[in-house]
């Protein structure tokens, strides 16, 4: 009867036992297998998780750009179209000339503007240029004012009686019956006549627009659309979906928020959609969707994969392990003295791959891959960087192009403006002088987002002074500016302040409905003390968020710098922004000597 035999981990701890050298193999072997195992399904879960929160941080990110150009475009669009007015404005009451300036607008983007409309404070229809561009181009003036008036579509009368009680009025998109084109109506009055005002009603194509929306694709399943401030979808890639409802999960997007939401969806699965408002008049919303499914496609790819090659390196090192303890030393000498090299001088240096076909082999090539990508990437963030400057250089073109346009409508008029009346000519030559240098205080003021150097470099009365001639001149409000003393500070400071103000100008612009400002800038004792008051409309501070209306900035830049900030409005009675900056023992003794 022969012996039962023990059982197999009996015998692999017998024979581990007879030497160190299996002692360290098994030991090994076994840390090993159960750390790389472990590792490798952490680095699938984290995978997973990282690709989820790529995507959501990508998209998001896209959003925010898309909603942004959109906002900048229909901007830029309600910006002309006020240049539009103003020049109607000066032309008024000389129907003929506006007819052909009405001509003159068709002409110049006929694939912007379909129609063209001006209505007396009656409603009744003065003029309106809807027609071909075969047709304008035969068409005169008079042509256009002598012709048969014709029914008037209900949306743009809808325009024009919104426009009439609330002034500039922009409408929620339609498609036309003809081409099924999307298309939104502006309505923007002209100055009051006689104790009413005329009203021009513009019929904007969004064609162009819609086709750029379609095109922006991600992957497989991902796509764009928007909404309406309704909540109802106005682009989308497949005509059956407009119209309909957004998605619950979607709806802070209707209150300005930007986000990132999941739901499922029946025939798609597990969505990831990523929003962003767009802001302004309109009121829309971009939502980007793609499938869960597919951003999960390459970890469910390489899974197996990872765990393979994983198991492969745990044993492999294992085997050899013990071999390769004396040809360890020299070659990680080699990698340290590189990498000490590359700390020291920042020079990215790349080492000759060592012939071998164990780990220090392959640690010696991974190095060098790894050194070869990070001069890749090096390359890479200088060509960011040059599209970043380029970017930067475009908006300083684009912030002075309106102000340079309004320029040019003065001067096209002055001579004519100078015949009638020359007191309206000076003083019109004076706002174009306002205009130029106003222009060139933009241009200062976008350079110090170009060049931070020189905000720092300049002195805070120097930059005050810009960026008030710059906001007067964008935005048509009267600014006072007070400095009282030479106020010695920080730079950290001066920027500090500089933003502060930069940011409560812009909160005006954009909320208070103010008709004059005033910034003030003094020095008290061993304190600084910059002061903006409005005279708009205000706000309650119990019913408004800490973040919101631009008080969170202006709160983190305070905090910066060891500032306090105090905000005092009041509905009806304007705001007032206080920031008090206390100079330190020494800097103060410093400005007192």
């Amino acid at each position: 009867m022969s012996p039962s035999r023990p059982p197999l981990w009996s015998r692999i701890i017998r024979w581990a036992s007879v030497s160190l050298r299996r002692r360290l193999v098994v030991s090994s072997a076994i840390f090993w297998i159960v750390a790389v195992t472990i590792i490798a399904f952490t680095f699938l879960g984290f995978g997973q998780q990282q690709m989820l929160n790529e995507t959501r941080d990508r998209n998001v990110q896209t959003a925010s750009i898309i909603s942004r150009d959109l906002n900048s475009q229909m901007n830029g669009t309600l910006a002309d179209a006020r240049n539009f007015t103003r020049h109607l404005e000066l032309l008024s009451p000389d129907l003929d000339a506006q007819a052909s300036a009405a001509i003159s607008l068709r002409l110049s983007a006929p694939q912007q503007y379909r129609g063209i409309y001006q209505f007396d404070p009656q409603g009744r229809l003065k003029l309106f240029v809807n027609d071909s561009i075969d047709s304008l181009l035969r068409l005169r003036s008079a042509d256009i004012l002598t012709r048969s008036p014709i029914s008037v579509d209900e949306l743009v009368m809808n325009a024009f009686r919104q426009s009439s009680t609330g002034g500039t009025y922009v409408s929620e998109v339609q498609y036309t019956n003809l081409g099924n084109v999307p298309v939104l109506y502006l309505g923007l009055p002209l100055n009051p006549i006689e104790g009413s005002a005329a009203i021009v009603v513009l019929e904007i194509d969004l064609q162009a627009m819609w086709e750029r929306i379609d095109q922006i694709t991600f992957g497989q399943t991902g796509f764009t659309y928007i909404v309406s401030r309704e909540g109802f979808i106005i682009a989308y890639p497949e005509s059956s979906g407009l119209g309909q409802p957004i998605k619950d999960s979607l709806t802070p997007l209707l209150s300005g928020n930007e986000g990132f939401a999941e739901y499922r969806d029946p025939a798609r699965g597990l969505i990831l959609a990523a929003f962003s408002p767009v802001g302004g008049l309109t009121g829309w919303g971009v939502v980007i969707e793609q499938s869960a499914s597919e951003t999960n496609i390459p970890i469910s790819r390489m899974g197996a994969a990872v765990i393979g090659i994983w198991m492969f390196m745990a044993f492999l090192g294992t085997a050899a392990i013990f071999r390769a303890v004396n040809g360890v030393a020299k070659p990680i000498v080699t990698l340290t003295a590189t990498t000490n090299d590359i700390a020291r001088t920042g020079a990215l240096k790349r080492i000759k791959p060592m012939e071998r076909s164990d780990e220090i082999g392959q640690l010696s090539r991974s190095f060098d891959q790894m050194i070869e990508r990070l001069q890749t990437t090096e390359g890479k963030l200088e060509h960011v960087a040059a599209e970043e400057r380029n970017r930067l250089a475009r908006e300083l073109h684009d912030a002075v192009s309106q102000t340079l346009f309004s320029a040019s409508i003065i001067a096209e008029v002055l001579p004519k403006l100078w015949n009638k009346n020359p007191e309206e000519g000076h003083r019109r030559l004076a706002e174009i002088q306002q205009l130029t240098r106003g222009a060139l205080a933009e241009m200062r003021t976008l350079l110090f987002e170009l060049r931070p150097q020189a905000l720092l470099d300049a002195e805070i009365n120097y930059l005050l002074r810009q960026l008030v001639e710059s906001f007067g001149t964008r935005h048509r409000i009267p600014v006072d500016l007070k400095i009282d003393d030479e106020c010695g500070m920080s730079a950290e400071v001066k920027v500090a302040f500089y933003r502060i103000a930069q940011e409560a100008l812009n909160n005006v612009a954009k909320h208070a409905q103010a008709t004059q400002i005033s910034i003030h800038l003094w020095c008290e004792d061993d304190s600084i003390f910059l002061r903006v008051i409005d005279n708009g409309q205000g706000f309650d501070r119990a019913h408004t968020r800490p973040g919101s209306l631009g008080l969170g900035i202006m709160t983190e830049r305070s905090r910066e710098i060891g500032a306090d900030l105090s905000i005092e409005s009041k509905p009806g009675q304007g705001t007032m922004v206080t920031v008090k900056w206390q100079m330190p023992v020494k800097e103060a003794n410093d400005n007192g000597d």
